[in-house]
Formats: C-alpha cells, sequence, structure tokens
C-alpha cells in the first residue's frame, strides 16, 4: 500500500512508552493507531445513524433503560481495564 511522509506532534510520553516496547517502528504504531481510531470513529457514526433510526421508529429510550445500559457499558469498561492491559498515561503534573 502506498505511504505518505507527513510530520506529527506526538505526546513525548507516548513516544518514550513506544519506544521502550521495541519491535515495530514508531511510524507502524501510529499507522495501526490511526487505522484503529478512523475504524472506530466510522463505527461510532453507523450507531449513532442506527440509534436515530430507531428513535424516530420507536420513540426514544426510556430514561431508566439508557441509565441501566450505561452502567453496563461502565461495568463492560471496568472488566477491560482490570484485564491487564497496560493503561498509558501522562506523568503526574
Amino acid at each position: 500500500m502506498a505511504k505518505r511522509k507527513i510530520t506529527v506532534t506526538v505526546d513525548e510520553y507516548l513516544v518514550d512508552a513506544a519506544q521502550q516496547l521495541g519491535g515495530e517502528s514508531l511510524s507502524g504504531i501510529v499507522n495501526a493507531a490511526l487505522a484503529d481510531e478512523l475504524d472506530r470513529r466510522l463505527r461510532a457514526a453507523a450507531l449513532a445513524r442506527l440509534l436515530a433510526d430507531w428513535d424516530s421508529q420507536f420513540g426514544p429510550v426510556p430514561d431508566e433503560t439508557a441509565r441501566w445500559a450505561a452502567a453496563a457499558f461502565d461495568n463492560a469498561d471496568a472488566l477491560t481495564s482490570a484485564s491487564g492491559q497496560a493503561d498509558v498515561a501522562p506523568p503526574a503534573a
């Protein structure tokens, strides 16, 4: 696939963390991250369109159901965070 050279500004701690992992080049990591983010945004836009269609067809989701769904997603996020995946966070100020 054709590549285009660009200049990006990235937080220093992210560059340091990526370089400490070794293996793949920084360009490869940035390319994969951009592809993943674009995929996430496309999926989010498709979901938003689907939910808007459902709202127009069936009416809005009741508040109680929305709260239940939000809690379910919060629980899923907590499980993902507890799965041992490394969270790269900026250094404390």
